[in-house]
């Protein structure tokens, strides 16, 4: 009998240790020229922010005072769909904003495997902007789905 309960409790044990995911911290680089990116076959992307280490331009304002045009970092494609060509006046989900971290959608986001997408970071306000000459960032950690 003691067997048995012993060999219940190892079972139970190594089941929960088979749905423990891996995951592995990421810190990806890109700029307007490298932003193309896909989810791996097998893994889940858990997106924790996306930012630029830049503020916009700064202006000399009639006054003289002194303010900055706010960088805006778009989801360009999802999956091949045009989300944003700021060009067109076409702005899709904006996923960070510098003068306003509120405007942008909510963290997590959660990409499942072969999500492609890319992004675009520019300078201005919508109806008045161009592309920013500036890096982004996207912190994540990349899930290892379980397969049973």
């Amino acid at each position: 009998m003691k067997t048995a309960q012993l060999l219940i409790v190892a079972i139970f044990f190594l089941s929960l240790n088979g749905l423990s995911q891996e995951k592995e911290a990421k810190f990806l680089q890109f700029n307007n020229f490298s932003s193309n990116f896909e989810v791996p076959e097998g893994k889940t992307w858990v997106i924790n922010s996306i930012f630029s280490s830049s503020i916009g331009e700064i202006i000399e304002n009639s006054d003289g005072t002194i303010s900055t045009l706010p960088v805006r970092i778009f989801i360009k494609t999802l999956n091949g769909d045009i989300k944003t060509d700021y060009a067109g006046n076409r702005f899709g989900p904006q996923v960070y904003q510098s003068d306003n971290t509120a405007a942008s959608v909510s963290y997590p986001i959660t990409l499942p495997e072969n999500t492609k997408f890319s992004l675009v970071i520019v300078v201005g306000n919508p109806g008045n902007c161009k592309a920013f000459n500036g890096t982004g960032y996207i912190n994540l950690y990349e899930v290892t789905n379980n397969t049973f």
